[in-house]
C-alpha cells in the first residue's frame, strides 16, 4: 500500500506540478499509503478482537459443589452416565462427588455472525453508508433529486406557467416529503431519513434555483435561506442520529449549483454558498463523528472547485480566490481536529472500546495534498510565492502539531501534523533558495528527524529522515560537475558534500546511541560515499596532475585518521570501519599511479606514503580492542600486501635508477621479495606486536601469496633479462640479477623453515622440494644462457642459442651434471623417487643427444657432448646405482 501510494504520488506530482511536486507527491503519497496500511491492520485487529469474544466459553468438567441445585441455563452437548443407579436422599449432607463419566461428542465450531461489512466495504466509506440500511429508497432518493434538478431546469425553458407558482409547487412537494417522512421517523427510520434527506436537498435545488436562475430572491435572503436550511438538515441529522439524512440533504446543496448551471454565475457566490455549506458539516461534526459527512464536503468542495479552476480561471481572480482556497484549507485542517476530538469523546463515552480508525487520513493527508497542489496552480511560475505557500502551511501544522502533542488522545494526529510540517518546510528550501541549500537542508532535515525517531521510537520518522538524507546525497553527487565552473577550492558542491557527510555520520550516531537495533551502518557508509566523492572531485579539479595521487592519498589517510577520531567523540564504535577499508583503497591508488608511470615515491610520494602507512598502523594499533577480529585480520592481511607491493616497487623503481641495464629493476624487485618473505619470518617480529598477537595472520596468511608471487619473479626474471649490469662489468654469481636471486631463494627458504609452515606444508613436502629443485634448475639452465651471451657474445635469445652446437654441448654436460648431483643425493639419502628424478634427467639428456646433438656428429662440440655424457653415465652407474624400493620405504618412515 505505501509503494502504491508512493508510485500515484510521483505520477500526479509529476503529472500536476512538476518540478518540486514530485517529491511533494511521493512523500505524501507514501505517507498516505503508511496510514492505510496501519488503518487496516487496526481494523482486522478489531474484528480479530470481536470474534473472539463472541467464541463460547468452554465450562469445566469437573463439577463444582453448590449448597443449592438450581436448573442449568443449557443443556450442554454431552451425555452424562452416571457412575451409579442410587441417587442420595436431598436431605442427605452434600458431599464432593466423583467426576461422572463423560461421553463427549466433537462441537464443530460455528463462526459467531456480525453484521460488519466485508472488508471491501468497509474501506470505502460512501460504498458502507449506501449498502447499510436500506439501499434501495437511497439510491432512488438520488435519483429524484437529480430529476428534480433537470424538471426545474426543463420548467424554466418549456412551461409557461409562472415562475413563483413553479418554484412554490416544487417546495410545497418537498414540504410533504418532509413531512411523510417525519411521521415515519420512528416506524421506518431508513426509509424516513433517506425521504427526508431528499427533501431537503430539493430545498436546496429550489432555493439556488430562485436566486441563480430568476433572481426571485435577493443574494442576502437566498444565502439566509440556503444557511437555515443546512443548519435544519444538520439539526435534524443530529437529533435522529441519522447519517443518512445528512449526506443526502447535503449532497443535493453541493450538487445544486452544478446541476441548475447556466455558466454565466460568479465564482464568488459559488464559493460562498460552498461555505455556507461547509459551515453546517463543521457543526455536525462538532456533535457526531460522521466520516463520510466530512468526506463529502471535502471531495465536492475541491472537486468542483478544481474543475472551475481548470475551465474558468483567469490570473485576474486570483484576488477573489486565494481567500476562499486558504479558508477552506483551514477549516477542512479544523476539521481533521475536531473528528478526532469526537471520536475519542465517543470511545470514552462506550466505556473505553477501542477506536477503529481514530485519525481520518483522507482529510489529514488529502486536504495538504490538494490545497498546495492548487495554491501551486494559482501561483505558477512565482517560486517565492510558492515558497511563501509552502512556508505557511508549514507553519500552520506545525503550531497544531505543538498544540496537539501533549494531548495523548491526539498523539497520533499530533504527529502527522509534524510529519506534514517537516515535508511543507522540506519544500520550502527548494522553492526559495539554490539546489545546494536544498541539499544541505535536507540532509539535516533527515539527520533530525532520524534522531527524533529513534527518541520518541517512531519507524515513520526515521524512514523520512533516510529517505532525505538519500536524497540529499544524491543531489550532492549530482552537482560535482558543476565544480569545472569553479573558480575557489571553497566550492558549493564541497560544502554541500560535507553538510550530507555530517548529517549522516550524526545521525547514525543517534541511531547508535538511541537505538543500536537499528539500521546505522548505511548511514555511515552513505556519507563516508559522499565525502569522499565530494573531496576527491575537489582535489583532482584544483591539484595540479602530477600531484594528484598524493592528494588522494593524503584525503584517504586524513579521513580515516579522523574517523578514528570521531568515533570516541560521537560515540559510535562504527566510525573506526572506514580504517580498514584504508588498504585496499590505497592498493587502488598504487594501481592509478602505475598506469600513470609514476614511481611511488615522485611528486611528494616520499612524503605522503610513510604519513599514510603510519596511520594505517597506528590506527589498527589503536583501535585493537574496539574493532571486529575477522576485520582486524583482513586489514592487517591487505596491510601487508600493500607494504609488500609499495616495498618491491619502490626497490625496483630506484635499482632501476643506477643504470640503464635490465637486469637492476629485476634484482631491485628480487631483493624486496626476499627482504620482506625474511621479514615476516624473522624472529624479532614474531615476538612483537602484530605478529606475535596474529600469529596465523604473519605466518601463513599474509605471507602465502607472496611467497607464490616471489617463486614465479623467480623463475621468470632469469629469463627475462640478460643480467645486464652496466655501469659494472657482468661477474657470473656477482652480478645483480643472480644477487637478488638468491635473497629471493633465501627469504622464500627462510619462510619455508618455520616451524607453523613446516606442519602445515609436512602432506606436500615431496612436491615443494620438487618444485624448489625444478627452481633450481631452471636458474642454473640461465647462467649457462647469460654465461654464452656474455662470455661468448652470443645474443640473449632462444632461437639463436639453440642453433649454436656449443651452447648445445654444454646444455647436454649441464643436465649431465645435475643428474649426478641429483642421484648422489638419492644414494646418500637413500631416496629412490629423487633417484628416478635424475634418471629422467638422464633420459631426457639422451634424448636431446639423438634429436638434437646428433645432427652435427661432425663439429667437436657434439662430440665433446656425447664423450662427455657418455662419462659421466658410467660414473653415475660406480658410484649411483639405485636405491632399492625397501631402502626408500624406510627413508620415507
Amino acid at each position: 500500500m505505501a509503494l502504491l501510494g508512493l508510485f500515484i504520488g510521483l505520477l500526479l506530482g509529476g503529472l500536476f506540478w512538476q518540478g518540486p511536486g514530485i517529491v511533494v507527491g511521493a512523500i505524501l503519497g507514501w505517507l498516505i499509503g503508511r496510514e492505510r496500511e496501519q488503518s487496516i491492520a487496526l481494523r482486522q485487529l478489531t474484528e480479530r478482537l470481536t470474534r473472539l469474544e463472541a467464541l463460547p466459553i468452554k465450562v469445566p468438567d469437573t463439577p463444582i459443589s453448590t449448597p443449592a441445585l438450581t436448573k442449568p441455563a443449557f443443556i450442554p452437548d454431552t451425555v452424562i452416565t452416571p457412575a451409579s443407579k442410587d441417587i442420595a436422599p436431598i436431605s442427605a449432607p452434600l458431599t464432593e462427588p466423583a467426576p461422572p463419566q463423560r461421553v463427549t461428542t466433537p462441537r464443530q465450531s460455528v463462526p459467531p455472525t456480525t453484521t460488519a461489512a466485508t472488508p471491501s466495504s468497509t474501506n470505502n466509506p460512501a460504498l458502507q453508508w449506501l449498502l447499510r440500511g436500506n439501499p434501495a429508497v437511497k439510491v432512488g432518493v438520488l435519483l429524484l433529486l437529480m430529476g428534480a434538478a433537470f424538471l426545474l431546469k426543463y420548467a424554466a425553458q418549456y412551461v409557461r406557467f409562472p415562475v413563483e407558482i413553479r418554484y412554490l409547487g416544487v417546495l410545497t412537494g418537498a414540504g410533504i416529503a418532509a413531512g411523510f417522512a417525519w411521521r415515519q421517523r420512528n416506524d421506518k427510520p431508513d426509509f424516513a431519513h433517506a425521504l427526508l434527506g431528499g427533501a431537503l436537498g430539493v430545498g436546496f435545488l429550489t432555493i439556488f434555483s430562485a436566486f441563480r436562475l430568476h433572481h426571485l430572491i435577493p443574494g442576502g435572503a437566498a444565502f439566509a435561506l440556503l444557511a437555515g436550511l443546512a443548519a435544519c438538515a444538520g439539526a435534524l441529522a443530529v437529533k435522529q442520529s441519522a447519517q443518512s439524512l445528512a449526506l443526502i440533504g447535503l449532497a443535493g446543496g453541493f450538487l445544486a449549483p452544478i446541476l441548475t448551471s447556466s455558466n454565466q454565475g460568479s465564482h464568488v457566490a459559488l464559493f460562498t454558498y460552498y461555505a455556507i455549506l461547509n459551515l453546517g458539516i463543521g457543526w455536525v461534526a462538532h456533535a457526531r463523528a460522521w466520516r463520510s459527512l466530512n468526506l463529502l464536503g471535502f471531495l465536492f468542495t475541491f472537486v468542483i472547485g478544481t474543475a472551475w479552476g481548470v475551465l474558468r480561471y483567469q490570473p485576474s481572480h486570483f484576488s477573489s480566490t486565494e481567500p476562499f482556497l486558504i479558508g477552506f484549507w483551514l477549516f477542512y485542517v479544523g476539521l481533521s481536529i475536531v473528528f478526532t476530538y469526537r471520536r475519542q469523546t465517543d470511545s470514552k463515552a462506550n466505556l473505553g472500546t477501542l477506536v477503529r480508525d481514530p485519525v481520518d487520513a483522507s482529510l489529514v493527508f488529502g486536504v495538504p495534498l490538494v490545497g498546495f497542489g492548487l495554491q501551486t496552480a494559482l501561483v505558477r511560475g512565482d517560486a517565492h510565492a510558492m515558497a511563501w505557500s509552502a512556508t505557511s502551511m508549514a507553519v500552520v501544522y506545525a503550531l497544531s502539531w505543538q498544540a496537539l502533542r501533549h494531548r495523548p488522545s491526539m498523539a497520533l494526529l499530533a504527529q502527522a501534523f509534524g510529519i506534514l510540517a517537516a515535508g511543507f518546510a522540506t519544500i520550502t528550501i527548494p522553492l526559495a533558495m539554490g539546489v545546494y541549500w536544498t541539499c544541505a537542508s535536507w540532509a539535516l532535515e533527515g539527520a533530525g528527524l532520524i534522531w527524533l525517531g529513534c527518541r520518541q521510537d517512531r519507524k515513520l520518522s526515521r524512514t523520512t529522515g533516510y529517505a532525505l538524507i538519500a536524497a540529499a546525497g544524491l543531489i550532492a553527487l549530482a552537482q560535482l560537475q558543476e565544480l569545472s565552473s569553479s573558480d575557489s577550492w571553497l566550492s558549493s558542491a564541497l560544502i554541500a558534500s560535507c553538510v550530507v557527510w555530517a548529517a549522516s555520520w550524526l545521525a547514525g550516531a543517534a541511531v547508535w546511541r538511541n537505538r543500536p537495533q537499528s539500521p546505522h551502518l548505511p548511514l555511515l557508509g552513505w556519507g563516508l560515499i559522499i565525502w569522499l566523492c565530494g573531496s576527491m572531485a575537489t582535489v583532482l579539479h584544483f591539484v595540479d596532475k602530477p600531484y594528484d595521487i598524493a592528494s588522494t592519498i593524503a584525503l584517504l589517510a586524513g579521513t580515516a585518521a579522523l574517523s578514528t577520531g570521531l568515533a570516541r567523540i560521537l560515540g559510535w564504535p562504527a566510525l573506526r570501519l572506514p580504517l580498514l577499508g584504508l588498504a585496499p583503497l590505497l592498493g587502488l591508488v598504487l594501481l592509478q599511479s602505475a598506469q600513470q608511470q609514476a614511481g611511488p615515491l615522485q611528486h611528494a610520494g616520499w612524503l605522503v606514503w610513510p604519513l599514510a602507512l603510519l596511520v594505517l598502523a597506528g590506527g589498527l594499533r589503536y583501535n585493537e580492542s574496539e574493532l571486529p577480529r575477522a576485520g582486524r585480520q583482513f586489514a592487517h592481511v591487505t596491510s601487508t600486501w600493500l607494504f609488500g607491493v609499495l616495498l618491491v616497487w619502490t626497490l625496483a623503481d630506484s635499482a632501476s635508477r643506477v643504470g640503464n641495464g635490465s637486469a637492476w629493476p629485476w634484482a631491485g624487485a628480487m631483493v624486496a621479495f626476499g627482504l620482506l618473505l625474511a621479514g615476516l619470518a624473522s624472529r624479532a617480529l614474531q615476538l612483537r606486536w602484530p605478529a606475535r598477537r596474529y600469529r596465523l595472520t604473519y605466518r601463513w596468511h599474509a605471507p602465502l601469496p607472496i611467497a607464490g608471487l616471489g617463486f614465479i619473479l623467480l623463475l621468470i626474471a632469469p629469463w627475462a633479462s640478460s643480467g645486464d649490469a652496466a655501469p659494472f662489468t657482468y661477474l657470473p654469481l656477482l652480478n645483480p640479477l643472480d644477487l637478488g636471486c638468491v635473497l629471493a631463494a633465501y627469504g622464500l627458504l627462510r619462510w619455508l623453515r618455520l616451524p607453523y609452515c613446516r606442519r602445515r606444508l609436512a602432506p606436500d613436502s615431496a612436491a615443494i622440494q620438487a618444485i624448489l629443485g625444478l627452481g633450481l634448475f631452471n636458474w642454473l639452465n640461465s647462467q649457462l644462457a647469460r654465461a654464452f651471451h656474455h662470455l661468448a657474445d652470443q645474443p640473449f635469445q632462444a632461437s639463436v642459442l639453440w642453433l649454436d652446437d656449443s651452447y648445445q654441448a654444454a646444455l647436454a654436460l649441464l643436465w649431465t651434471l645435475c643428474a649426478v648431483v641429483v642421484m648422489l643425493i638419492a644414494k646418500w639419502r637413500r631416496w629412490r623417487a629423487l633417484w628416478l628424478a635424475g634418471a629422467v634427467l638422464i633420459g631426457a639428456t639422451v634424448l636431446k643427444l639423438f634429436l638434437v646433438d646428433l645432427a652435427g656428429a661432425g663439429s667437436m662440440a657434439r662430440i665433446v657432448s656425447f664423450l662427455g655424457v657418455g662419462l659421466l653415465l658410467v660414473i653415475i652407474g660406480y658410484l649411483a646405482p639405485a636405491p632399492s624400493a625397501e631402502q626408500d620405504k624406510a627413508n620415507d618412515q
